[in-house]
């Protein structure tokens, strides 16, 4: 019961941590506020967490496994792409998160994009995060099927460049007034791979 205890007062500090790093800023939020807004000492709190950099850091580790987590399967994607139109399997490789967790996650992109100027640990997150994990599935499906002769050829970077600038931004700014739903996200990313002319046979 203790363990589990335990596990639960984590949990509490990194969602409460999460929300409130997001609404105001890291550098603006205390490790004594984040015990008080749950109930705890500080002392408790360190407990868990040795500062409020292991705080942000669990925060974003936490993004990244559940991210790869959830993310297409690069391989079933590439085999599809032999058989399936373009389009439909480009839509396979979006990705968003379940609406449990797609919040919190939505809160950590803030707080990374908030800070991505402060130090390269923020920078690496959201590159790890977003620009790199788009970049590895969609360029070598896009080159798979220029070559299958599925797609009319076109420029691949910059085509990747649009598209994670938008996951970024759509991200970045769903604690907002600009705060899109899963299905007009869906909508944009079909908008962006209607772009990608298919071949008729």
């Amino acid at each position: 019961m203790a363990k589990q205890d335990a596990g639960t007062t984590r949990e509490k500090i990194l969602m409460t941590a999460a929300r409130m790093f997001s609404e105001r800023g890291y550098d603006r939020v205390t490790v004594r506020e984040i015990a008080n807004a749950i109930g705890i000492n500080s002392g408790s709190l360190y407990n868990h967490f040795a500062s409020k950099d292991e705080i942000l850091k669990s925060l974003y580790s936490y993004y990244l496994e559940q991210h790869r987590k959830g993310y297409p399967d690069l391989g079933e994607l590439l085999r599809l792409a032999e058989t399936d139109p373009p389009h439909e399997v480009l839509m396979k490789a979006e990705f968003h998160f379940d609406d449990g967790i797609r919040e919190l996650m939505s809160q950590i992109v803030v707080i990374a994009s908030r800070m991505i100027c402060n130090d390269v640990d923020n920078e690496d997150f959201i590159r790890e995060s977003t620009f790199d994990s788009i970049t590895n599935t969609i360029r070598p499906l896009l080159e798979r099927m220029v070559g299958l002769g599925k797609i009319r050829p076109l420029d691949i970077d910059i085509f990747l460049r649009v598209m994670t600038y938008y996951c970024f931004s759509a991200a970045a700014l769903n604690n907002t007034a600009f705060r899109q739903s899963v299905a007009e996200y869906q909508a944009g990313m079909s908008f962006l791979f209607s772009m990608i002319v298919p071949i008729d046979d």
